[in-house]
């Protein structure tokens, strides 16, 4: 396909990619994963071109999912020139493959409810005098 990713969504991928940049996902991540997932496997250069990102970007997005063991890459069959080719796709179905990303996130959540439960603490300690009905909205 030649068009850019932007065009290729639907409002459910869209959608998806928002919610996966809201919880903290780099938005190049996760604009390639959506990529691969749409594409099935593609090409550094495809990636580039499909999400409308930099080379260093896409690089750096399939580090990330490569990191997390979420994408198999092998050498692009036909000889191209300079560097070897890597052909891309994920290792795992869609939803399989935002898990890591999902636990992350639990894993912060779980932490600022926590921070806030120490906050609360604290302020206990600072304002003993008073009580407090300090509680996360």
């Amino acid at each position: 396909m030649d068009l850019d990713l932007r065009h290729q969504l639907g409002n459910a991928e869209r959608s998806l990619q928002q919610k996966l940049i809201q919880l903290g996902t780099n938005e190049n991540t996760a604009s390639v994963l959506i990529c691969l997932h749409l594409q099935g496997s593609a090409t550094s250069k495809d990636l580039q071109c499909h999400c409308n990102i930099r080379q260093p970007d896409v690089s750096m997005a399939i580090s990330e999912l490569r990191e997390m063991n979420l994408v198999h890459h092998s050498p692009q069959t036909e000889p191209t020139r300079g560097r070897p080719a890597h052909i891309y796709r994920l290792r795992m179905n869609l939803e399989q493959s935002i898990q890591p990303f999902i636990n992350r996130a639990k894993k912060r959540a779980k932490e600022i409810l926590s921070d806030v439960e120490a906050i609360h603490d604290l302020v206990v300690k600072v304002e003993p005098n008073h009580i407090n009905e300090f509680k996360a909205a």
